[in-house]
């Protein structure tokens, strides 16, 4: 696919994102996990210590602003706020598909539209993203990899895997055939951490061993239950009747893949990953669940599609600082919720997993089903 179609498809999914309802509206899984709460709670919220690090880098919060949008003239606006925005909490960031550097046109308000978010930003975690599509299809990918990360001065890069958003807009694709030993290539020639991603169909434990014994450096879970690339190209070819339609239309693979929550219990449950690095989003929309999703042994937890409905609110009604409230009350929720339950740290946090934590229902049964032990006989250590 050419990086002009690309980003015609990637405008156009911009837009759906924000006029239509492209999110998993099934069972919350995280309600599986619970935790019971301390009555006699010697942490107040203003003990919690929510600081971390992530690849030796150090954060005030384990927040990560996902993927939102990629080079374009009209997008620098967005990079420059979310620049600034992770500057001032000191939390790490994504960046959107860096496609639209590669290739001998590219004109220099396309490379500004990247480049911006490093600017606003100089001593912040910024991870550069490609799709593995590029790798696959590419013969210069160790330079187009190079490239994108020092238009950013990236700390590291993601590769992100979409397979069911690959076949449906290209009804010719070859899936990642060669990408392996490509991977294998570029991991033994650039010398920063490679992280790869999942897009909405979330990871499992046989996905991502032999990826990390040839050198990945963690994983970044996006998993079912937040917004869905199937759905919105379902939404795409519908007109506007049947959007709003009493029984919206809707196709099996709109939400097909494995729940965040299944994937994060796949990868961190089992003792052999317990040195892997793990950015968790795909449907966390509160602190409750944030607390659970770092119980249970994310590093970072992911949010991108309701910082982009706060960013977007904010650009109608600045002084209403909707970003910056989002955030803010995120962060008091998460540190109530963990004072309800008596960790002061994130370490405390896992501690309770062993003797204060209950599974329920189908997630209980995925556990038996994967042959996971819970509760852990360890400690998921803090990358």
């Amino acid at each position: 696919m050419k990086a002009k179609d690309f980003l015609n498809m990637q405008m156009n999914s911009l837009e759906i994102a924000l006029k239509d309802d492209i999110q998993y509206h099934g069972r919350d899984y995280f309600k599986d996990f619970y935790m019971v709460p301390n009555s006699l709670s010697p942490v107040s919220i203003n003990d919690i210590d929510l600081s971390c690090s992530f690849h030796g880098e150090k954060l005030n919060y384990p927040i990560y602003v996902g993927s939102l949008t990629g080079g374009e003239v009209g997008l620098t606006k967005i990079n420059e706020t979310l620049g600034n925005f992770a500057k001032k909490y000191k939390i790490a960031q994504g960046i959107g598909d860096q496609i639209h550097c590669l290739g001998n046109t590219v004109k220099d308000p396309i490379i500004q539209s990247y480049s911006i978010m490093r600017e606003k930003n100089p001593e912040g975690v910024i991870l550069s993203n490609l799709s593995a599509k590029c790798l696959v299809q590419s013969e210069t990918y160790i330079e187009d990899v190079q490239k994108v990360v020092d238009i950013v001065k990236a700390n590291g890069i993601e590769i992100y895997l979409s397979p069911l958003r690959d076949v449906l807009w290209d009804k010719n694709d070859f899936g990642l055939v060669g990408f392996i030993p490509k991977l294998k290539k570029l991991i033994e020639t650039i010398d920063i951490p490679i992280i790869i991603k999942s897009v909405s169909t979330g990871l499992c434990n046989d996905d991502i061993r032999n990826l990390w014994d040839i050198g990945v450096s963690g994983f970044n879970i996006g998993g079912v239950g937040g917004t869905s690339f199937a759905r919105m190209d379902t939404l795409s070819h519908l007109t506007l009747s049947q959007k709003q339609s009493v029984s919206p239309i809707k196709r099996p693979l709109d939400f097909f893949g494995t729940p965040t929550v299944w994937s994060l219990l796949d990868i961190a449950l089992r003792p052999e990953n317990n040195d892997i690095p793990l950015i968790v989003g795909g449907g966390i929309r509160n602190g409750l669940q944030a607390v659970k999703a770092l119980a249970m042994g994310a590093d970072l937890i992911s949010f991108a599609y309701p910082i982009l409905i706060e960013l977007t609110e904010d650009f109608g009604y600045p002084k209403e600082r909707n970003l910056e409230r989002w955030l803010e009350r995120l962060i008091f929720h998460i540190k109530t919720v963990m004072a309800l339950f008596g960790a002061q740290t994130i370490e405390d946090l896992r501690s309770l997993v062993k003797s204060r934590t209950v599974i329920f229902g189908r997630t209980k049964e995925w556990i038996n089903g994967r042959n996971l032990a819970f509760p852990p006989k360890f400690i998921r250590k803090l990358h």
